[in-house]
């Protein structure tokens, strides 16, 4: 029998809710310097997702391109270990790592969102309902995806992910060791070099996610300055003019570069996902015009 609307609801707000949480776990996942170990644990999770409903959907026939949508987390994670390979042989990627990652990989989810809304109008069930409940949960992911670049949330989400004793692995079974000390807290680890190799990876993470935590100070340190010279006299203008051109010279001056670059007009992020819809939108009307073309043609044949 076909998917009950009912049904057909809650699996599209709960396939919402797995991309949300996709994309909190994203930023937290190690590079491939450290270990591809975090990242293989999410990622088959996110394949046993929808291997898990392939039967319910199949059995209940639901549309293929319903069933398509569920594989976005793990597409999602996919693009994260490519680029993370990109950037392991070609560090000028960085930009386009940091950019994917940015904001809980506020780029990717939103993505899928779309795709999943998309799918609820083209359907027409219940789409009114569907597009609210898909509102709800990304509303508040967009809101908490933005505020985690200014907070250290990130660093207490991988904390509470990957620091803990429940996904060490022994090393004699030739498996990564996380090395914790769960008694101290990251403020007070020792990043200095170690001569464990398991120690310095370990430590390779923690000062990679504190030298994050210092730009993400600084920015908000810069900003506040310049709001207080803005709410000066008129006298102050020329002074911020040449603070803010001074401080455009350090930026290209600094070894490293910043992170997002200011732009103006549609961007290549507004180009791909145009595209990528419209190359959607376009697989999904040619299956639906073969599958009517097939079922005529039974129909004739019987």
């Amino acid at each position: 029998m076909p998917l009950k609307h009912t049904t057909e609801t809650l699996l599209v707000f709960l396939l919402g809710t797995v991309m949300v949480a996709t994309g909190i776990v994203i930023p937290t996942l190690t590079t491939l310097e450290t270990g591809i170990a975090p990242w293989a644990i999410v990622f088959v999770i996110a394949v046993a997702y929808p291997l898990a409903l392939s039967r319910l959907l199949k059995r209940n026939r639901a549309d293929y391109t319903f069933r398509m949508l569920h594989w976005v987390p793990a597409a999602l994670l996919l693009i994260l270990l490519l680029l993370q390979a990109i950037v392991y042989a070609l560090p000028l990627g960085q930009p386009v790592l940091d950019w994917y990652t940015w904001g809980w990989a506020l780029p990717g989810v939103a993505t899928g969102f779309f795709l999943l809304a998309f799918f609820c109008l083209r359907v027409v069930r219940r789409w009114a309902k569907r597009v609210v409940l898909l509102t709800v949960a990304f509303v508040p992911f967009m809101v908490g995806a933005v505020a985690s670049e200014y907070n250290d949330w990130n660093r207490e989400i991988a904390a509470a992910l990957w620091e803990g004793e429940w996904w060490e692995m022994s090393a004699e079974q030739g498996a990564l060791v996380a090395q914790v000390d769960s008694n101290n807290p990251l403020d007070e680890k020792n990043l200095e070099m170690s001569e464990d190799p398991l120690e310095e990876t370990y430590r390779e993470r923690l000062r990679a996610i504190e030298g994050r935590r210092e730009r993400i100070a600084e920015r908000l340190e810069e900003r506040r300055m310049l709001e207080t010279e803005e709410g000066d006299s008129k006298q102050v203008v020329a002074v911020v003019e040449e603070s803010s051109s001074s401080a455009g010279m350090d930026i290209r001056q600094a070894s490293s570069m910043p992170t997002v670059l200011p732009n103006s007009g549609f961007g290549w992020s507004t180009i791909m996902l145009t595209m990528f819809g419209f190359y959607t939108a376009a697989i999904h009307a040619r299956t639906r015009k073969r599958t009517v073309a097939l079922d005529f043609e039974l129909g004739i044949t019987n």
